[in-house]
């Protein structure tokens, strides 16, 4: 999910992506409580848990910006 992330961020000036070591980063953790990985967090507005499709991932972008 992380290298769909970037490769997605690469090729829109509209997106960008940040992955988060969880365990290095208690206090991150804790704020979106993350539980299990991937943990997907979207504007703050959509998150999910889990390995997606590119197409799938997508949709999840599309409909956060809605």
């Amino acid at each position: 999910m992380a290298s769909l992330a970037h490769r997605m961020a690469i090729e829109s000036h509209r997106i960008t992506a940040d992955v988060v070591e969880a365990s290095e980063f208690p206090t991150l953790s804790d704020r979106y409580q993350v539980q299990a990985v991937p943990k997907i967090v979207i504007n703050e507005r959509r998150e999910f848990l889990g390995n997606r499709p590119e197409a799938a991932f997508l949709a999840e972008i599309l409909a956060a910006v809605e």
